[in-house]
């Protein structure tokens, strides 16, 4: 075995462990909104790191990109999933297990995110759009080159955004990547230790309302959907005018530790726009 198979074999069984431990998880945990982090943390990661093993085993930089795309939209995704089967779950009434419950009688105010018009050009996504059209071809070369920059430009050119959306900063971004990274495997780590612990008596349910302090829904979205990958909290529901979100959290302690949380989480989404209005510093 050489020394790229044996990394690949390990990615491959460190992702089959987790897989495992989230299927274990949805069953063994006490209620739907606990089983849900199960199924969106360890799910993910461990997705992640059995197609990153396969590339890695086969040698294959076409194989590790698609991997990394893999990666990527399983990690945007997953809490969009997470929330939206969160939110029907207590909707429906299958909720009746919290400590603490700050959604039951809320009022649901829409979050508004204004009309799309059309966005200026942008090279950063002009060579996004080009190099994920490569990876999917597993291929480098002047015809995916010219296909990916030809199918960059016709969605550039169709592309609507929100007025007033806020223009996103590298520097900010990539340090908001590596918390997030952290994140997952902090989250991870967490909810393996709930699912092989012998009995759920830790395990205390809340629903928590959280203003932001921001009024950029950007920065909202951003927050809400990276709650869903720090430890023992998940998004449930997001409402506008004000900004407020609402976690789901496995271990609750007091609504004052959650807000502290979120907050901090706060500040480093609001580093990633330009014109972003969070206040607060993590």
């Amino acid at each position: 075995m050489t020394p790229l198979e044996l990394v690949g074999a390990l990615f491959i069984i460190a992702g089959t462990l987790l897989s495992v431990l989230a299927a274990w998880g949805v069953l063994d945990f006490p209620s739907a909104l606990a089983r849900m982090h199960a199924a969106t943390k360890s799910a993910s990661l461990g997705l992640s790191l059995i197609v990153f093993g396969a590339a890695i085993d086969e040698g294959s930089w076409g194989l590790l990109g698609m991997a990394a795309l893999v990666a990527t939209f399983l990690f945007l995704t997953a809490p969009i999933s997470g929330h939206m089967v969160g939110r029907a779950t207590y909707l429906a009434g299958r909720v009746d297990n919290l400590v603490h419950d700050d959604l039951a009688g809320a009022p649901h105010t829409p979050l508004a995110v204004g009309n799309g018009v059309r966005s200026g050009f942008s090279a950063a996504r002009l060579i996004s759009v080009t190099v994920i059209w490569m990876l999917l071809w597993r291929e480098v070369s002047p015809g995916t080159l010219l296909g990916g920059a030809a199918a960059a430009a016709v969605i550039e050119g169709i592309r609507k955004a929100p007025v007033g959306q806020d223009s996103i900063r590298l520097r900010g971004l990539l340090m908001f990547a590596a918390r997030y990274i952290q994140m997952v495997f902090v989250s991870n780590a967490r909810v393996a230790w709930e699912v092989i612990t012998p009995s759920n008596e830790q395990i205390r349910e809340a629903i928590v309302a959280v203003p932001l302090a921001s009024s950029t829904p950007a920065v909202g979205l951003l927050v809400a959907n990276a709650i869903s990958f720090t430890p023992g909290s998940l998004t449930i529901e997001m409402t506008g005018d004000p900004l407020v979100l609402y976690v789901h959290v496995l271990h609750f302690e007091s609504v004052e530790q959650v807000e502290r949380d979120v907050r901090k989480l706060e500040a480093y989404a609001g580093e990633v726009f330009q014109r972003a209005d969070t206040v607060g510093s993590p």
